[in-house]
């Protein structure tokens, strides 16, 4: 479920300039990121650039972190929407104003000249807006109808509507904005609630009941 995660990714830093006698102690030394926003997880398969989910215009806070501590490097830039940030001592903040795929790139220079590099995906996406939901009939068959936006042109909605009666609860999983009954609405009870998430993971929710 979208909201962001902590990762942890780790690039062995390698270096051709290495004396000999270096090699032991400087061939350990890792550049490690870490992408903190709300909760925390460990990402542990390195081998694959990382994508999570955010809401548009969310906060995240990257923090490049140098192990071991008290490793020299000449430089650190994060790379964000083709521009390039200094590595603050802090966390840097940044917010995404619009949805799509953005590529983060962490850039490092060793001592030694050589560059790491470490990469992750942010997929920014929005949250669907349902305003309500009509009621008609067709030949006593109700047909019920809903409204709701998708903001986020890339994901897909998925509607699940809940018909509460006195005796039971049904549920359907439906792509489609509007169903048709196959059988009457009782007249001293019934309620309905729609669930509405995107491809995305980002949910809303309309009612509508004759109590």
């Amino acid at each position: 479920m979208p909201f962001l995660p902590l990762f942890f990714l780790l690039l062995v830093a390698c270096s051709n300039n290495l004396l000999h006698s270096e090699t032991k102690s400087l061939s350990i030394e890792r550049v490690s990121i870490e992408v903190q926003n709300k909760s925390y997880t460990v990402l542990t398969d390195y081998s694959i650039p990382y994508s999570d989910t955010i809401l548009e215009s969310d906060t995240v806070f990257f923090y490049a972190k140098v192990n071991p501590l008290g490793a020299k490097i000449k430089g650190c830039y994060w790379s964000i929407e083709s521009k390039d940030y200094p590595c603050q001592q802090s966390r840097n903040r940044y917010t995404f104003d619009s949805t799509g795929l953005y590529p983060v790139k962490l850039k490092v220079l060793d001592i030694f000249g050589d560059t790491l590099y470490a990469n992750i995906f942010m997929r920014v996406s929005s949250k669907p807006i349902c305003s309500g939901i009509k009621l008609s009939f067709f030949q006593g068959s109700p047909i019920f109808k809903w409204n709701c936006k998708n903001t986020d042109d890339e994901a897909e909605l998925t509607y699940r509507f809940i018909l509460k009666t006195k005796d039971k609860a049904d549920t359907l999983f439906l792509k489609e904005d509007s169903l048709q009954l196959g059988y009457p609405l009782p007249s001293d009870y019934w309620k309905v609630q729609l669930n509405v998430e995107n491809s995305y993971g980002f949910k809303d929710s309309t009612e509508m009941s004759l109590l």
